[in-house]
C-alpha cells in the first residue's frame, strides 16, 4: 500500500507543478497580448498623426495659410504650424503628447 500511496502523491506533485507552469506560461502569453495591444494603440495614433500633418501640409502648399487647431478632433489630436524661412513645420499632438512633427515642407 505504501508503494500506492508514494506513486499517488508523486503523481498529484506531477499534477501540481504542471499546473504551475500552465499558470506561468498564460501570464506570460497575456503580458505579450497586453504588449501588442498598446503598441497597435501607438500605431494606430502615429498613422493618424501623419496623415493630419501630411493633409495640413498640402492645404499649406495649395492656400498658404498656416494651419493651426487648437480644438481637438474627435480622437483628440490638436496641431500647430509655423513657418521659418519659408519652411513650414507641423506638430501634431494628442493631448498634451508630440505624437509627430513634419519639418521642412517647402512651399511649390
Amino acid at each position: 500500500m505504501s508503494g500506492n500511496a508514494r506513486r499517488s502523491n508523486l503523481f498529484l506533485l506531477e499534477l501540481v507543478l504542471n499546473l504551475a507552469l500552465f499558470a506561468l506560461c498564460a501570464s506570460v502569453c497575456v503580458a505579450l497580448l497586453v504588449h501588442a495591444r498598446s503598441m497597435s494603440r501607438e500605431s494606430e495614433a502615429l498613422t493618424q498623426a501623419v496623415y493630419l500633418a501630411q493633409s495640413a501640409a498640402e492645404r499649406w502648399r495649395a492656400t498658404g495659410e498656416i494651419p493651426a487647431w487648437t480644438a481637438p478632433d474627435e480622437n483628440g489630436f490638436t496641431g500647430r504650424g509655423s513657418v521659418e524661412g519659408g519652411a513650414l513645420s507641423i506638430a501634431i499632438y494628442q493631448g498634451d503628447q508630440l505624437i509627430y512633427m513634419l519639418e521642412g515642407v517647402a512651399a511649390p
